[in-house]
């Protein structure tokens, strides 16, 4: 994940690392032998002059390493902004990393040389902390390719398969074109030159291979592909870089358990995070309801712990008896709650009648309406006594006994608040109830009846 610099900019540092290069290299390299000049075969006739131009390198050596460059300066994948290597912005050059002579003397004096890259290269900068991270990367990027390539193979199937007059056929194969062609990228120019750039063109090649095969009416193969939806971060470098994944973050005033939404929920990191700006985060409560209120998504009580809890009777309280509701154990929140619809008490009385007859509707309506009565009692009573402590003037003893009263009245209307009362009415009413008769005696115990 990499800040993404202007064109020019990038194309200015370009020229001048091409340039410094080249000099860099003659300073570091042997100068070449000049050539001995022909010598024509006992018996043959010396051989004619090359026309000029013939001795030129490039006429059979065309566009040498430009896959690798460009994914180095993070271009010339499909769907990605431009994402330059970190080393590139601060200008590391080819020949930092490529270190290890290919040839022996001798034979470098002949046919010349090739600089390999070298591990030794990274902790020469780095320290000992970065051993074994040019493998990983390596080992990851080839992971992510062995995941996406069977879908490669399933998309290019479905195509063949699909009726030539579908109107989403060449849609279809654009996207499993451009998601071929990222994953033939990141193979031949190297993706460990840019591992981050390499791991985002990855991710979207995956997307679109299940997008293009959902559009053909096929169902997307199921692949383990963690890694490759987004989950790259952490195994590509904050593992073995030491970064600890914290436990907790805050995010839109509440505190989120990140560390599970990791290892126990399977989020990966780009569903909330940047792939391009490292550290950013991306998400919103759209992206949290997409993933949270997905029909996929069963988990509720791993979140909705109150709710839970008050519907299974497990609410700690000294103000009520808390019995689980009578549907606890045969109905999962999915039995009533439809996130696939918009949410309404309408909308979840109608699930009621899936299991019972129609008249469960207007038990629904009645159960929902009437507690919101029986709260909005319960919450004026308590009113009356918080403004009657207020203007009195008791001794410490009877204030004392009417403050208590008035706590544990909002207690109870808390919990019925925070739990949502439709998740157990009857239990709820008992709370209300209480909430409301402690709210009164406080009154009374403050001159009022």
């Amino acid at each position: 994940m990499r800040t993404p610099i202007r064109i020019p900019v990038l194309l200015g540092v370009a020229l001048a690392l091409t340039a410094t290069l080249g000099f860099t290299q003659l300073a570091q390299r042997p100068a070449p032998r000049a050539p001995l000049p022909p010598v024509a075969p006992e018996g043959l006739p010396p051989a004619k002059p090359h026309r000029p131009g013939e001795l030129q390198c490039q006429n059979c050596h065309q566009a040498k390493h430009q896959g690798v460059l460009r994914m180095y300066l993070g271009l010339g994948g499909r769907g990605t902004p431009m994402i330059p290597s970190h080393m590139f912005q601060v200008r590391v050059e080819c020949v930092a990393c490529h270190i290890v002579p290919k040839e022996a003397e001798g034979t470098a004096g002949i046919v010349g040389q090739t600089f390999k890259p070298t591990e030794q290269a990274c902790l020469n900068c780095h320290g000992e902390k970065y051993r074994g991270m040019l493998d990983r990367w390596a080992a990851t990027l080839a992971n992510m390719r062995e995941s996406v390539a069977p879908k490669v193979a399933a998309a290019r199937a479905a195509l063949a398969a699909a009726d030539p007059k579908n109107p989403t056929r060449a849609r279809a194969r654009q996207l499993v074109d451009d998601a071929e062609f990222n994953v033939q990228f990141v193979a031949l120019g190297k993706g460990v030159h840019n591992v981050f750039y390499a791991a985002d063109l990855l991710k979207l090649s995956n997307g679109w291979l299940d997008a293009a095969v959902t559009l053909l009416g096929k169902t997307p193969l199921k692949t383990d592909d963690t890694l490759v939806r987004g989950g790259y971060c952490g195994v590509l470098c904050h593992e073995q870089a030491g970064v600890k994944l914290p436990e907790t973050v805050r995010f839109a005033k509440q505190k989120i358990p990140h560390g599970r939404h990791v290892t126990e929920f399977g989020a990966v990191c780009t569903a909330c995070h940047s792939a391009e700006v490292h550290k950013a985060v991306t998400a919103t409560a759209t992206t949290c309801a997409a993933c949270h209120h997905s029909p996929q998504n069963e988990r509720c009580e791993a979140c909705h712990r109150s709710q839970s809890a008050f519907y299974r009777g497990h609410a700690k309280t000294a103000l009520a008896k808390i019995e689980p509701n009578v549907m606890a154990n045969a109905v999962a929140c999915t039995g009533c709650h439809d996130w696939t619809r918009k949410h309404s008490r309408q909308a979840v009385g109608e699930k009621c009648v899936g299991c019972h007859d129609a008249a469960y509707l207007a038990f629904a309506s009645e159960w929902t309406t009437g507690l919101d009565d029986q709260v909005a009692r319960a919450a004026a009573a308590l009113k009356q006594a918080v403004a009657r402590l207020a203007a009195a003037r008791l001794a410490p003893r009877t204030a004392g006994e009417a403050e208590a009263l008035i706590q544990e009245s909002r207690e109870a209307l808390a919990l019925v608040r925070s739990a949502k009362g439709a998740h157990n009415p009857a239990a709820a009413e008992a709370l209300l109830d209480a909430a409301r008769q402690k709210a009164e005696a406080a009154a009374v115990r403050l001159g009022g009846r």
